[in-house]
């Protein structure tokens, strides 16, 4: 029951960042988000294990790869979303295990079987598909485009995070790497956006951004991962990933109702596709740590 309401909240993180963009800049919003995140993190792995140590030899690794997939991908994520439709931001985040899939392949870590080719060929179909179908969308934001290349990255940044996490997975739990890549990678965003987060009239923000803003911080950025965590640990992995492929049709049906942004025939078509290319691609057995950090590592 808790598992189903991740993809809700996935799927209206979408909307959020739809209405926070009036009144911040990307930096400024991951700014202030991470002042509020890093502390709620640090308390919930307090709260579920105690033991908040980590090794001095590993603090190189978690350095290098808190820059690429905290700071280098929040701010693609977010720009992303801010560029795009929320339908189209929502899929092209979710074909990260599509992108994991192919990297450990080029990495000659796994061997990709025929089932999972024909998933990767029908996932890149209906992305094109997509993002062709945005190209003739009504209403879209500014620089459409260059939101569509950014929310590809994110998803090739995300798929990053699953596969070079292994080794720090070899020694402490998804939790405790989450909260400390983002730990670290606060050192970053925070000074980064901080001009622009204080710019900011706080007092004067409206009670819907005051709800956006805590939904991205603390329910899409915590509970969300939390509860993921607690659910691959509970019924397994395989179980588990299914809920992810119903985050675009939340974000699909919540943009169409709250934001009226309608998407084409053809985005509608290629969303469909690539949930099933998704479906084919993900290998069907996966072990529980790295599952648990590919939904650990979004939004």
């Amino acid at each position: 029951m808790l598992l189903a309401t991740v993809p809700l909240l996935w799927g209206f993180n979408f909307i959020s960042l739809k209405v926070l963009k009036q009144d911040f800049t990307v930096i400024g919003l991951l700014s202030g988000r991470y002042v509020v995140m890093v502390f709620a993190l640090f308390v919930t792995l307090y709260l579920f294990e105690r033991d908040m140590s980590i090794r001095r030899e590993h603090l190189r690794y978690f350095l290098g790869f808190a820059f690429v997939t905290v700071v280098v991908y929040q701010v693609c994520f977010a720009a992303g979303v801010f560029y795009t439709l929320a339908a189209e931001a929502a899929l092209l985040i979710s074909t990260a295990p599509i992108w994991a899939m192919l990297i450990n392949a080029a990495l000659g870590w796994e061997r990709l079987s025929l089932r999972q080719g024909i998933g990767t060929l029908l996932g890149f179909a209906g992305i094109a598909a997509v993002i062709l179908g945005g190209l003739e969308a009504q209403a879209v934001p500014e620089h459409h485009e260059f939101g569509l290349i950014i929310m590809v990255a994110s998803g090739i940044l995300w798929a990053g995070y699953a596969v070079f996490s292994k080794p720090l997975l070899r020694h402490y739990s998804p939790l405790k790497v989450t909260t400390y890549l983002h730990f670290i990678g606060a050192f970053a965003l925070i000074p980064l956006g901080a001009r622009d987060a204080l710019a900011v009239n706080w007092a004067g923000l409206s009670p819907i951004t005051w709800v956006c803003f805590f939904h991205f911080s603390l329910l899409a950025g915590v509970y969300c991962f939390v509860v993921w965590y607690r659910g691959v640990a509970t019924i397994g992995s395989s179980r588990t990933v299914l809920f992810q492929y119903c985050v675009p049709i939340v974000a699909t049906v919540a943009a169409y109702f709250l934001l009226r942004e309608v998407p084409t025939a053809i985005q509608v078509l290629g969303i469909a596709v690539t949930l099933v290319g998704l479906q084919l691609a993900v290998p069907r057995r996966r072990s529980t740590r790295e599952q648990a950090v590919a939904g650990l590592a979004g939004e």
